[in-house]
């Protein structure tokens, strides 16, 4: 047998292995990493569509029913996004099958469908919720009065307030409504007791609180400490036997500094050396602005804004006296709204809005307002349900501070009237209230341009250039020197000379509520207003009564006179009824009168007073009117009663120029206009 070649293996033989050492130690196996991240990847990725569909329920389940309690709300939803979100990334990082990943985009599909399903069933579904699973008590209704400037701010405070103030079943603790009224309306409702109507539910005078005003408030938000003392002492001087609020229960909201506001180029030109916080004189500024820069200077009236009254002390000096530097800036004032073409403004909200219907987004003209009113004029916002302000962009405007202008400090009050059966409960929510307004809670001030109590600097709601480190201080100043100001102004102010021109067609004589008709309800008004007449020894005032027969487009009952003596009522009512409504052409020959009556420097008025039932006959138009006024000094009130509305295409078309002013008035409040509107133009007679 051939010896056996080396190296070769029999096929039988077993192979060769290398040989073990008993004498080693002994070790554990040791696991794959890279096994244990695949594992755990692939778990990752078998659980991607559960956890996909457990994120996206959590949000559908908010989105559909909405029952979290809020605390707990944001964490749903950012759970949700998070699981969601964070399976669909790992998903995208580490791709499955195929077959995963089209259930993962069938279960987001379906949920996608259901959160839009969700999105839009929520209301109704809550509302089933509510109505069906969750008993919840009537809210207390708590009504609210607030200021005219500022009113579309407190507002939306007082909505986001409704929203947020539920309880753990997300029914509503309370349902706040508010209004604004003017100062002087509130003064005299609170002299009058805030009474109810009569016995027989008609008014029990001229002035009728709950009518003119509004319903008894149960908690007031003043502009300044001094209101609430007048309005304390107005409430003890009344029949009232008991003590609706004391003056201490006042606690403050928020301030706002009142601002001379400029465009924005006089800086740059150097106007005040370019500074914004000055301690100079306001008639100084003012000077400086019409002098070198030809800038005029507008302001609000100030026997109804509380602001226009303020600004008094400023524009007279501290020793506030008839004549001298006051008067030369009322002469100043008044050319300026004559030149822009503005009538005497009710409030800064009107003043900001004819301002940006006469100059546009950016005025060339400067305003002496507060520092709230121009960062809600800034921002664009609505200034209130008559004027919705639709541009964007800045105004264009920026305030100059003086610790010396004052400022408006806002006062929470709550009333507490008698007979209430729910004066505890409305008390607490009162106080809820005055502390969110206050910025006790989610809402600040600063969102409507106010700066509470604590305000060290920090963002403010439409801030253009505003000085946030400004200090603003609260200075009430006394109920006595407010009447001084009062008086003095209206002995400053330019004379004012009125025409009243009131229609006597066939429709004013007809009876209407309590048999009276709407001539005799204009008569008593046309009372009323007179009575203003002589707070200026050189006021005067004419009336005219229209249509007429024949040509003419007027009947006039007295002449310019500044004293029509004490037989108005029966030299109107022995003037007789016409047909048709000579209106247009009795303005246009009414704006002439006023011209060759008035004193050159002085102010003009003409005030007309019609129930619109009965067309123009005349052949002057619209056009007409509004050329007349271009070329005087005049400014037009329309009084719409009866059927008349402001909103008619024939008033809507003059009311387009900024000089007319229409107000509507049920027949009953004929008189309470009157008042209202010669307390503006006669202002001073106090």
């Amino acid at each position: 047998m051939p010896a056996d070649e080396p190296g070769r293996t029999e096929p039988d033989d077993a192979p060769e292995t290398p040989g073990t050492d008993s004498t080693a130690p002994k070790h554990k196996a040791e696991p794959d990493e890279s096994a244990i991240a695949r594992a755990v990847a692939d778990a990752l990725r078998r659980a991607a569509p559960a956890i996909t569909g457990i994120g996206v329920l959590l949000l559908c389940l908010e989105l559909l029913i909405g029952a979290v309690p809020p605390p707990w709300r944001t964490a749903l939803i950012i759970a949700g996004i998070a699981l969601a979100a964070g399976s669909w990334l790992w998903d995208l990082l580490y791709p499955s099958s195929g077959k995963r990943r089209s259930m993962i985009a069938v279960i987001v599909g379906v949920s996608v469908f259901f959160l839009v399903l969700g999105y839009v069933l929520r209301p109704v579904v809550h509302r089933i919720h509510q109505e069906w699973f969750v008993d919840c008590g009537d809210p207390v209704e708590l009504t609210v009065l607030v200021p005219v400037d500022g009113a579309a701010g407190f507002q939306e405070a007082i909505n986001a307030f409704n929203g947020e103030n539920i309880d753990e079943n997300r029914c509503r603790k309370a349902n706040v409504t508010a209004y604004s009224a003017p100062w002087p309306q509130v003064e005299q409702a609170m002299a009058a007791g805030w009474e109810s109507l009569g016995e027989d539910g008609e008014a029990t005078g001229p002035f009728e609180s709950l009518r003119d005003v509004g319903p008894r408030p149960h908690f007031w938000i003043a502009e300044s400490q001094t209101q609430v003392d007048l309005a304390y002492q107005r409430l003890d001087d009344s029949e009232l036997n008991y003590e609706v609020f004391r003056t201490d229960d006042a606690e403050p909201i928020g301030r706002t500094p009142l601002v001379l506001a400029v465009p924005d180029a006089l800086l740059e030109a150097g106007f005040n050396s370019g500074a914004q916080t000055t301690d100079r004189a306001l008639p100084e500024l003012i000077a400086e602005l019409g002098e070198a820069h030809g800038t005029q200077v507008l302001r609000s009236d100030p026997t109804v804004a509380t602001a226009g009254l303020l600004f008094l002390r400023a524009l007279y000096g501290p020793d506030a006296e008839p004549g001298g530097v006051g008067a030369r800036m009322e002469n100043v004032l008044a050319d300026a709204a004559s030149a822009i073409g503005i009538a005497l403004s009710p409030s800064d909200t009107d003043l900001l809005c004819d301002l940006t219907r006469t100059q546009g987004v950016n005025p060339s003209a400067a305003v002496l307002t507060t520092e709230a009113a121009l960062a809600r004029y800034n921002s664009g916002a609505s200034l209130g349900d008559d004027c919705a302000l639709t541009e964007n962009g800045r105004s264009g405007l920026v305030p100059i501070y003086g610790g010396h202008f004052g400022a408006l400090d806002y006062q929470g009050v709550h009333l507490d009237w008698s007979g209430d059966p729910l004066a505890e409960e409305r008390a607490a929510v009162a106080e809820d209230l005055r502390a969110w307004l206050a910025g006790e809670d989610d809402w600040k001030p600063m969102q409507m341009g106010l700066r509470d109590e604590h305000y060290d600097g920090g963002e403010l709601y439409g801030d253009n250039f505003f000085d946030k480190e400004f200090d603003v201080e609260a200075d009430p100043i006394s109920a006595g020197e407010l009447a001084a100001l009062q008086g003095v102004y209206g002995q400053n102010r330019l004379p004012t000379t009125v025409l009243l021109a009131i229609d006597h067609s066939v429709t004013m004589d007809e009876p209407v509520a309590g048999g009276r008709t709407r001539f005799e309800l204009a008569t008593d008004g046309v009372a009323t207003a007179l009575q203003y007449l002589g707070a200026n020894a050189d006021d005067q005032a004419a009336l005219w009564t229209f249509p007429v027969p024949g040509s003419g487009s007027h009947d006039e009952v007295f002449g310019m006179t500044s004293d029509p003596g004490d037989d108005v009522a029966e030299l109107l009512a022995a003037t007789e009824t016409s047909e048709g409504v000579d209106m247009h052409q009795t303005v246009v020959d009414g704006i002439a009168a006023l011209e060759s009556a008035g004193d050159a420097e002085g102010a003009s008025a003409m005030v007309v007073l019609t129930d619109g039932d009965d067309p123009d006959t005349s052949d002057t138009t619209v056009e007409s009117v509004r050329a007349a006024l271009a070329e005087s000094r005049a400014s037009l009130y329309l009084i719409a009663v009866g059927e008349a509305s402001c909103r008619s295409a024939t008033f809507t078309a003059l009311t387009a120029d900024s000089r007319v002013t229409c107000l509507e008035a049920e027949e009953e409040r004929i008189t309470v206009t009157f008042d209202s509107l010669f307390n503006q133009l006669w202002s001073g007679n106090a």
